[in-house]
């Protein structure tokens, strides 16, 4: 027998394993080794990492193939980047412009109705936080700011007014970047805040009255005409007197308004009368001619006959029936017959808020009282009814 004696040092069956080995070997062959990817040019690198990704089933690709997928990625990425840079200029961009602009203009309404007093109002800090949140300008336009502002500054203005009331139960109005102060009852301020909305109640202020009488000598021009009479609502204007004699007006609103004139009075000559009525009379007859003549006179001092009667020269409660209002009568004696004392001068004491005293004081010579038709005594309101009614 041919048989070579097995080797102790191999286990059995490792010559049969080894045969099987090769044959495997030899019916399928071993590829062939890659080549190291440190020896590969960056390009071939990209491309076949770009072939690989492309073609997942593919290790390896073509070199004209590698260029023609190279071409449509960068082209492809060309296009998007077009399409996404006109989107942004012509849509996005001119879109969020319009509503940035939208929401300044929004935010910049919302600060002027809630301003002051209601700056930090909640309702303010939340129609901001919606403002800022909106997508759209049509969502910003949509917010109404007009009316939940409306409703906060009448609540705020309602309890500022019965917090700031005198004991004459007036409150004083003042208005935001004007030099107005308006003192008024608190009826006609709530009036005014439930007739309004929050864009005129937002530029107001309510204050208690700090008044002063402040004593002020005026023409009878200055003083109404001389028209105006004890317990007077009267506005005070400011006017410029030009060159020529003419006078103009600095401003179309009143500096102050709501004054109360506490007391007039005239020059004393005024009140100094001597006046004579004398009537004749010629009787001729024949030669003989016959004057006649019937006088009256009278002379008297109105000043001097209140010291008469201080001094018990005269009855004391007849004298002051008699010349009580003796200004005011005279006056309107001189409106209704169109002729008077028209150098007549008037030292007034008028209520003004006490901050508006300089201001009078120092313009006494160009303010001018005038009487607001709606606070306009019995001969006015009498004269404009009879006007309009006929």
């Amino acid at each position: 027998m041919n048989d070579i004696p097995r080797d102790p040092l191999h286990p059995r069956g490792f010559e049969e394993a080894h045969e099987l080995k090769n044959q495997i070997a030899q019916e399928f062959p071993k590829p062939n080794k890659k080549e190291d990817e440190d020896d590969l040019s960056p390009l071939k690198k990209l491309n076949h990492k770009l072939g690989v990704y492309l073609s997942p089933k593919t290790t390896r690709i073509s070199d004209d193939e590698q260029k023609r997928k190279i071409g449509v990625i960068i082209t492809t990425i060309i296009i998007l980047t077009l399409v996404i840079s006109a989107y942004y200029f012509i849509i996005y961009e001119p879109a969020q412009e319009q509503l940035s602009i939208a929401k300044t203009t929004k935010l910049n309404e919302l600060h002027d109705m809630y301003s002051g007093g209601l700056a930090s109002s909640p309702n303010a800090l939340m129609l901001e936080n919606k403002i800022n949140d909106a997508r759209s300008p049509e969502e910003i336009n949509a917010i109404n700011i007009l009316m939940p502002a409306t409703k906060d500054w009448q609540s705020f203005h309602k309890k500022s007014i019965n917090a700031n009331q005198d004991k004459y139960n007036r409150t004083m109005a003042v208005y935001e970047n004007e030099s107005k102060n308006t003192i008024m009852p608190t009826s006609e301020a709530l009036k005014i805040v439930n007739e309004n909305d929050a864009t005129a109640l937002s530029k107001i202020k309510f204050e208690t009255p700090d008044t002063v009488s402040v004593p002020i000598l005026v023409s009878r021009l200055q003083a109404g005409a001389g028209l105006v009479r004890v317990g007077s609502i009267v506005d005070i204007y400011t006017n410029n007197n030009s060159t020529d004699g003419n006078t103009t007006s600095n401003s179309t609103n009143p500096e102050i308004s709501g004054c109360t004139v506490l007391s007039i009075m005239r020059y004393e000559e005024n009140g100094e009368i001597d006046s004579e009525y004398s009537k004749s009379k010629m009787t001729v007859k024949g030669n003989a001619t016959n004057p006649r003549e019937n006088t009256k006179a009278f002379s008297s001092d109105v000043l001097e006959m209140i010291k008469g009667a201080i001094v018990e020269g005269y009855d004391e409660n007849e004298t002051y029936e008699m010349l009580k209002s003796y200004g005011v009568k005279l006056s309107n004696y001189e409106r209704q017959i169109n002729l008077g004392d028209l150098d007549a001068q008037y030292m007034l004491l008028i209520e003004a808020p006490q901050d508006k005293v300089n201001y009078i004081l120092n313009n006494m010579d160009n303010i001018v009282l005038t009487i607001p038709t709606s606070e306009a005594p019995d001969w006015m309101v009498s004269q404009i009814s009879s006007t309009y009614q006929n």
